[in-house]
C-alpha cells in the first residue's frame, strides 16, 4: 500500500476518534450542561404548569428531560435530587398533601418506545398476553377528588405529585363534580370510607370555540389551545370570571382508597363503580390482548380521536388488572404499568410569505403569518396565528423561511418552527414596526404582556372595526351591511361612529358603484330597524372592553338605557345582582367605567341616545325571555328548521341557559330537531328532559 493512502487512512480514523471524543464531552462541559438544562426545565416547568403558557411542544419538552437524565446517570455524584414530577402549585391557594402520590405517565412517541414498554411488562409478569386497557389521554389539568363517605371534600391539583393545591372552590363553579356519590349498588359494592378520585378537567372543542368568540367579542386576547385554557381556569382567583366559564371532567383512576379490601380488582370494575356512583368516565375505552391487538386498539382510537369532540394528544395504556399493576409498582415520578402514547400531530411545511400586523377596534395590533397555502387537516390554511412580537423573537421568523405549521388544539394554525436548512440566504432579521400600519401613530408597547397598541381612537381601522361590530350580528345585526361596505363609508368620510349610520341619506348612497335604488332602500331600512335592537343587543355592540354576551347581558340589568349608561358608577356595576345580574368584579368594572369615561366615547354614546338607539329596554324580545331557560344546561342535537345551530344557541344563551356540546352529567335538556345524533338516546338513557324544536319555541315566547 503506497504511504501516501497509508497516512491519509490514518488520519480519518484519528478524525473519527476526535470526533467521538467531542461528542462525548468533557466533564466540565457536560456539567455546565446539566445546568443550563435544569434552568432551562425549570422554565419550562412554570410555563407549562403555573402559567399555562408553554414554548415549546411536549415532545421538544421530553428530548431535554432525556438528555438531563442520560448526563445525570453518567455522572451521578452530579444528580439532582428532585423527581421528575412538574410541579403547578402557584402559591395562592391553599395546600393539600395527597394520602398517595400523584404521578405523570411516561411517555412514547414511537411504536419502537412503546415496543420496548410492551417487552418489559412481558419479561416483568412472566408472560406476553397482556390484557391492557387504552383511553383516549385529555389534554388538560390533572385533578383529585377526595369523597369521605362518599361527601366530596376536596379537590386538588398534582402540584408536584405529593402535595398540591386546593382548588375546591373553583372546581365545583368549573365543573360541579357529584357533591354525593350516588347510593350503593350491588355491581359498585359499599362506598369506601375514603378515596382519592383521580381525573382531569378539560374544555372540549365546541366550549373553546364558543369562549374564543366570547373573548374576541369582548376584546380580549383568544387563548392558544384548549389545555391552556382550562389550566388557566383552575387556578382563577376571580369569583365573577369563574362563573363564565364551563369545563368538563374525567374520573379514570384513584389514589387512597379506605379500607384497602375496597380497591377494585380490574379497570373495568373500577369503572362500573365510577359509574355506578355518578361520576364522570372515560367512554367507550378498548381493551386488548397482547402486542398485535394493541397496535390495532390504538389504531382506531387514533382515526376515531377528530369525532370525540375532546382535545386529546395521545392515548394511555395501562394495565388492566390491578395485582399486575401492584406486582410492578411504581417510579420516581410515574407508575411502571402504564404509558401514554403520544400521536404526532399533523404538521406540514410551507413558505412565510410575509408577516401582516391587524389594527383591532380596541387599537391591539396583532401579527399574522401569511403563507403559502397549504392542505392540513382537512382545510386549506394560508394564514397562522403569531400572538405577540416575541413569538416572532422566540421562533426567530423571517420572511421567506419554510415553517412548520400545526393546529393548536386541533383548531388554530400555528407555526411550530422552522426549517433552518432551507433558510433564503439574503433573510434578515424581522423588524417589528413600532409605528400603526393604518395611521402612522407611535404604538404603546406593555413589555410585560408583549402587546402593541395603536393609541389614535380616530384611527380608520379602529372605526372601521367598531362599526362593524355594532352593526354585526354581535351587536345590533343590520342585515345587508357587510364589512366592505363599512370600509368605504369610512374611507369616504362619512361613517366616523356608529351613531353616523342614523344619518346616512338615500341620495348619498346612491351614488356609490354596485348600489342600486332597491338594495340601498334595503339597507336603509335594516338600519332604521336597527333603532329598536334589544338592550343587551346595544351594549354588546358597543364593544366595550371586556363585555361578550354574557356580560352584556349582566350590564343590562345594572344600567337602564344609554343615559343610564353614561353615568353608571363603581358600585352600580360591582354589585347588580338586586337587579338580577352577576356583578362585575372590581378590576373588570374600574375598566369599563374609564373605557367609558373617554370624551370620544362619551360623545358617541350621546349621538346613539340622539338617534333613538336602545329604546328597547324593557320590552325586548332578549329581557322578556330572560329567564325562561334560566339554570339550565342544554345540549343540542340534530337539524332545526327556524334556526341555524349559532342562532339557536345565541337565544338560549339570552334566555339564561349555558349550552354545552355533549350530553354529561349536568344536562337538564337536550333540544333534539330533525335526524339527532348518539345524545337523544343518551338523554334518554339518564332520564334527561327532551324537547323539540316546537316546544323550544313556545318556550321562549315565540312563532315558528
Amino acid at each position: 500500500m503506497p504511504t501516501n493512502i497509508r497516512i491519509i487512512q490514518w488520519l480519518k480514523v484519528l478524525c473519527l476518534a476526535l470526533s467521538v471524543l467531542t461528542a462525548m464531552g468533557s466533564p466540565a462541559t457536560d456539567q455546565a450542561r446539566i445546568i443550563e438544562l435544569r434552568h432551562e426545565l425549570a422554565r419550562q416547568d412554570d410555563l407549562y404548569y403555573r402559567k399555562a403558557a408553554p414554548e415549546i411542544s411536549d415532545a421538544a419538552y421530553d428530548a431535554l428531560k432525556a438528555e438531563l437524565h442520560r448526563l445525570e446517570n453518567t455522572y451521578p455524584d452530579f444528580k439532582h435530587t428532585n423527581t421528575a414530577v412538574g410541579d403547578d402549585r402557584t402559591g395562592g391557594f391553599a395546600k393539600y398533601r395527597h394520602l398517595e402520590p400523584m404521578l405523570s405517565l411516561d411517555k412514547a412517541y414511537s411504536n419502537a418506545e412503546l415496543a420496548a414498554f410492551h417487552q418489559a411488562m412481558a419479561a416483568r409478569l412472566g408472560h406476553e398476553d397482556i390484557v391492557y386497557r387504552i383511553e383516549p389521554k385529555f389534554d388538560g389539568i390533572a385533578v383529585s377528588l377526595t369523597y369521605e363517605n362518599g361527601h366530596l371534600v376536596r379537590a386538588a391539583t398534582r402540584g408536584n405529585g405529593a402535595e398540591g393545591d386546593d382548588i375546591t372552590d373553583n372546581v365545583r363553579a368549573l365543573c360541579a363534580p357529584p357533591e354525593e356519590l350516588k347510593a350503593v349498588t350491588e355491581d359498585a359494592g359499599s362506598l369506601p370510607a375514603l378515596i382519592e378520585v383521580r381525573g382531569e378537567i378539560y374544555l372540549g372543542q365546541e366550549a373553546f370555540a364558543r369562549i374564543n368568540r366570547e373573548r374576541e367579542e369582548a376584546g380580549e386576547p383568544l387563548f392558544a389551545n384548549p389545555r391552556n385554557l382550562a389550566a388557566g381556569s383552575v387556578k382563577l382567583l376571580d369569583a365573577n370570571a369563574l362563573q363564565a366559564r364551563h369545563l368538563d371532567l374525567v374520573c379514570y383512576g384513584w389514589g387512597a382508597i379506605e379500607p384497602a379490601d375496597a380497591r377494585p380488582a380490574t379497570l373495568g370494575e373500577f369503572r362500573q363503580r365510577l359509574q355506578a356512583w355518578g361520576l364522570p368516565m372515560v367512554e367507550e375505552p378498548l381493551t386488548a390482548v397482547g402486542w398485535e391487538a394493541l397496535l390495532d386498539a390504538i389504531g382506531r382510537m387514533q382515526t376515531a380521536r377528530k369525532a370525540l369532540g375532546i382535545p386529546t394528544d395521545g392515548v394511555v395504556v395501562k394495565l388492566e388488572a390491578v395485582a399486575e399493576q401492584d406486582q410492578l409498582g411504581l417510579g420516581p415520578a410515574a407508575p411502571r404499568w402504564a404509558i401514554a402514547r403520544k400521536f404526532p400531530a399533523e404538521r406540514v411545511t410551507t413558505r412565510l410569505k410575509a408577516i401582516t400586523w391587524q389594527v383591532g377596534r380596541t387599537g391591539v395590533v396583532t401579527p399574522v403569518a401569511e403563507l403559502e397555502p397549504v392542505a392540513l387537516s382537512g382545510s386549506t390554511v394560508a394564514r397562522a396565528s403569531l400572538h405577540n412580537a416575541k413569538e416572532i423573537a422566540a421562533l426567530d421568523l423571517r420572511i421567506g423561511d419554510m415553517v412548520w405549521v400545526e393546529k393548536a388544539g386541533e383548531i388554530i394554525p400555528a407555526i411550530m418552527g422552522i426549517d433552518h436548512q432551507q433558510r433564503p440566504a439574503d433573510a434578515s432579521v424581522y423588524a417589528v414596526p413600532e409605528e400603526c400600519p393604518v395611521c402612522g401613530t407611535r404604538l404603546v408597547i406593555n413589555e410585560e404582556q408583549a402587546a402593541r397598541r395603536c393609541p389614535n381612537y380616530d384611527c380608520v381601522a379602529q372605526v372601521a372595526e367598531r362599526v362593524e361590530y355594532f352593526a354585526s350580528k354581535s351587536g345590533v345585526d343590520i342585515k345587508g351591511l357587510g364589512p366592505a361596505t363599512v370600509v368605504t363609508w369610512v374611507e369616504r368620510g362619512w361613517v366616523r361612529s356608529p351613531a353616523d349610520l342614523y344619518g346616512l341619506k338615500r341620495e348619498q348612497l346612491l351614488g356609490v358603484p354596485g348600489f342600486g335604488e332597491r338594495s340601498v332602500d334595503a339597507l336603509l331600512a335594516a338600519i332604521a330597524e336597527s333603532r329598536g335592537a334589544d338592550w343587551p343587543d346595544v351594549l354588546r355592540g358597543l364593544g366595550l372592553p371586556g363585555v361578550g354576551s354574557e356580560r352584556a347581558r349582566d350590564l343590562a340589568h345594572a344600567v337602564n338605557g344609554l343615559d343610564a349608561l353614561i353615568a353608571v358608577d363603581l358600585e352600580s356595576l360591582v354589585k347588580p345582582e338586586n337587579a338580577g345580574g352577576a356583578g362585575f368584579g372590581n378590576s373588570l368594572a374600574r375598566t369599563v367605567l374609564a373605557h367609558l369615561a373617554k370624551p370620544q366615547v362619551q360623545t358617541e354614546l350621546k349621538a346613539l341616545a340622539t338617534a333613538g338607539v336602545g329604546t328597547s329596554v324593557s320590552g325586548g324580545k332578549t329581557l322578556a325571555t330572560e329567564g325562561a331557560f334560566s339554570g339550565e344546561v342544554v345540549v343540542l342535537t340534530g337539524t332545526l328548521s327556524r334556526w341555524t345551530r349559532a342562532e339557536a344557541t345565541a337565544a338560549l344563551e339570552a334566555a339564561g341557559a349555558s349550552v354545552e356540546p355533549r350530553v354529561t352529567k349536568r344536562t337538564t335538556l337536550v333540544v333534539a330537531g330533525e335526524n339527532p345524533g348518539a345524545k337523544l338516546q343518551q338523554a334518554r338513557e339518564r332520564g334527561i328532559t327532551v324537547l323539540d324544536e316546537a316546544a323550544l319555541v313556545a318556550r321562549l315566547g315565540l312563532e315558528m
